[in-house]
Parts: structure tokens; sequence; C-alpha cells
């Protein structure tokens, strides 16, 4: 319901705000109201945010990996003016979290079939800790940012499964230097459930929450028809959950975990388009380091569980500036 509440909310949003946007361009040079330009213009952003609602509601499924992506030029819209993207997201994590999960599904599938050790519940919570903290996922992109004064914007953004509150302010403009240069700060929240039972039967995540700091940083340039931009990626998550094993015999064996994760790596994007509407393409790698505390009713009822592996992040969609 989370996820169709968001999508909704966007849909409203874009398709109600967009086309009331004042319509500078960058230059500064404004479009006279009630010309034919300026009618074009309005024209685009409505049929933008009508795009934006179709493909909103098509984009169904939900994720619950930590959001790498940005979808974002390397600059900021003019004062007033806004951004707005709608895409989709891909987590692939690989290295040691698909290890993990790899060497328990083998232990899920004797637990289907008799009675397992301690040892081996502790392999397969150890592989739930590794997918809350770094799940493979599809997910959608929804963001909007609008410009308060010059060179300083405000966004807002669902993705992975959770909002994002943030800003950004462009320290270099290609206007007067080589590129663009943008950096800011962002703060996300998310409690999306997480199907762990598609990756393990046994295992059955009871409640999950995740809070996410980051710092974009992105340099590059654009012009009528494109936008290209570049920089590293730092992100910070702390997360905690309750899961159960589900045993033969009715067996259950609860667990609550507390951790944290760091993806540290970099980013490269490029749209192509028309002056207002873009359709980018943007690649995410980042390493994944973090550990996570477990407390369970088994013989050893606390645990320390390390988190480390690579998430290879895809991202696409449609980019606008109005």
């Amino acid at each position: 319901m989370r996820a169709i509440a968001a999508r909704f909310f966007f849909c409203v949003l874009l398709y109600a705000v967009v086309p009331h946007i004042p319509m500078d361009s960058r230059g500064g040079q404004g479009l006279r109201s009630g010309s034919g330009q300026s009618g074009g213009t309005l024209a685009s952003a409505s049929l933008f945010a009508v795009v934006v609602a179709v493909l909103v509601a098509v984009l169904g499924a939900a994720g619950c990996a930590p959001s790498l992506a940005t979808l974002q030029p390397a600059h900021v819209a003019p004062r007033g003016h806004v951004q707005v993207a709608a895409g989709l997201e891909i987590a692939v994590p690989s290295g040691g979290v698909d290890k993990v999960v790899d060497a328990a599904q083998t232990v899920a599938d004797a637990a289907q079939a008799g009675m397992i050790t301690d040892d081996q519940k502790w392999q397969l919570l150890d592989a739930g800790m590794n997918l809350v903290a770094s799940p493979p996922s599809l997910s959608q992109h929804l963001a909007i940012a609008y410009t308060v004064v010059d060179r300083t914007e405000l966004s807002l953004r669902y993705a992975g499964g959770g909002w994002r509150l943030g800003g950004r302010y462009q320290i270099l403009s290609r206007v007067d230097a080589p590129l663009d240069l943008v950096a800011g700060l962002g703060v996300a929240r998310a409690t999306t459930p997480i199907p762990a039972g598609d990756v393990l039967p046994v295992l059955k995540i009871d409640d999950f929450t995740r809070w996410t700091f980051d710092v974009p940083i992105l340099a590059g340039t654009s012009g009528d028809w494109f936008r290209v931009w570049f920089g590293p990626r730092f992100l910070y998550t702390r997360f905690d959950t309750r899961m159960h094993l589900e045993l033969v015999q009715d067996e259950v064996v609860m667990a609550s975990f507390e951790g944290s994760a760091f993806y540290y790596g970099g980013q490269v994007g490029v749209a192509v388009g028309y002056r207002k509407v873009f359709f980018g393409i943007e690649l995410t790698l980042a390493g994944l380091s973090g550990s996570a505390t477990a407390s369970t009713m088994l013989s050893i009822p606390t645990r320390k569980v390390d988190i480390n592996g690579f998430v290879v992040y895809p991202a696409l969609g449609f980019m606008g500036e109005f």
C-alpha cells in the first residue's frame, strides 16, 4: 500500500505542479507567457507529467535495497524551476553477499527435509542478514527537486522502498568553469517488507527499518540535447530487523538484528533528449562493508555477522527540467 500511495502522490504532484512552473531558460532569457514557444514548453511539461504518470503506474515492483541511483544532472535548475525523474533501479549484489546466500540455499533445502544443527541455523540467519543489508531488488525511482534560491535545491524522492529528503548546492557552473559541480546531503527512511522467502523458503522477515545517509557529489556538463554526469558515491546505512526460521515439526527460531554498512564507489550517467525532456542511463559500482549483531535463543545467543560485497546498480528513466 505504501508503494501504491507513493506512486499516486507523485502522479498528482507532477501533473498538477510541473505545467505551472515558470519557463525561463538557464541562460536567464524568459519566454513570454502566451507566446508560441511558451505554449509549446508548457505542453511539453504537461506531456512529460502524463508520460511519468503512465510509467509510474506500470512500475509496480517494490524494492528494498538502499538506493544508489541519482538520475540527476550535475547542475541545479534555475531559481523557481524543477527537475523531475521517473525510472527504474536494479540492485545486483555480488562478492561476499551472494556467496553467503548461495551457501545457505543448500542448508535451506536440508531444513525443509529434516532437522538441522544450530550452526546450520546460524548459517541461514547470517544469509538473512546479508539479504537485509544488500538484497537483489527491482524498484521505481521517483524524484522532484525545486530550486529555492540560486544554486540551491531541495528534493524529495521515493526509491528503494523509502522516502528521501535531500538538497544540493552548485559549486561550479559550466558558464564560468570547465564543468558543472554539485554537492549535497540526503537522508532516507525505508520500512518496505523484504521477501526473503523467495530466496530462502524457511526464512521470514517480520519487521524491517532502514535509515540511509548519502553525500551526492557530481561533476559533468550539459547542452540542449544531452546530459553527462559522474562522481564518487558514498552512502551510510543503519538497519534493524526481526526474522524467524520456520523449520520442520513446527519449530520456530526467532532472531533480531541491528547493524550498519557503508557503500563506497563511483557513478556515471548520460542522458539524451532535447531541452526539457531526456532519457537517461546511469551505472553505479560500489563496494559494501559493514556488520550486524544478532540475538537469538539458540545455544549461542549472540553473534556478530560481517557484511561484505560489491553491488552493481544500473538505473534508467525519464528526466525533465521545467
